[in-house]
């Protein structure tokens, strides 16, 4: 026997660790997220396991290529470990989440978030929004208001807390209240 004939199977098993594969369906069993997938010379496996980093979730849509690892070199103790996405036009040091679906989120340098949401869809925050700073707009912004913590003073300088209309104008409210209630 030489050195090579012994050596084969331990090769043959190093070469089946690693591979990479199209995702073509996923599915949740039990709370875990399970990929079906599709190998080299058209090899596939159902149900391998889809590890994801942690605080972060995704679930590929349509053909997604991504890298899967064989525990011990045997294709039944399979994991998927990365799939690939889009690649963003971004800066060193940034990150983007996005969506198959057009939606994305950047983390920019300078400390930013741009939020760009699918055509024809809002941006919306499900709980409590809280801005320091100017809070700017474009087009169209309505605002309701519970409870005036602090002053607030709309661009031209007019405070919403203790502006009043002194003299009554033909469609405008006109009270010595001021128009906030406070």
């Amino acid at each position: 026997m030489n050195f090579e004939s012994l050596i084969e199977p331990l090769m043959a098993k190093l070469r089946l660790m690693v591979g990479r594969c199209v995702i073509s369906a996923s599915r949740y069993k039990n709370g875990e997220l399970l990929a079906d997938i599709e190998l080299v010379a058209g090899e596939r496996r159902r149900n391998v396991e889809f590890l994801q980093q942690f605080g972060f979730s995704s679930r590929p849509k349509g053909d997604v290529e991504g890298v899967a690892l064989f525990i011990g070199g045997s294709r039944d103790n399979g994991v998927v470990i990365s799939t690939r996405g889009e690649c963003p036009d971004l800066k060193e040091g940034e990150v983007r989440v996005h969506s198959p679906f057009g939606s994305s989120i950047t983390l920019k340098n300078d400390g930013s978030i741009v939020s760009v949401p699918a055509s024809g869809k809002k941006f919306i925050v499900a709980s409590d929004l809280l801005v320091r700073g100017k809070m700017l707009g474009t087009g169209d912004v309505v605002a309701g208001v519970n409870e005036v913590a602090e002053e607030v003073v709309e661009t031209g300088g007019i405070s919403l807390q203790t502006h009043m209309h002194p003299t009554a104008v033909v469609g405008s409210p006109s009270t010595p209240t001021p128009i906030a209630g406070g």
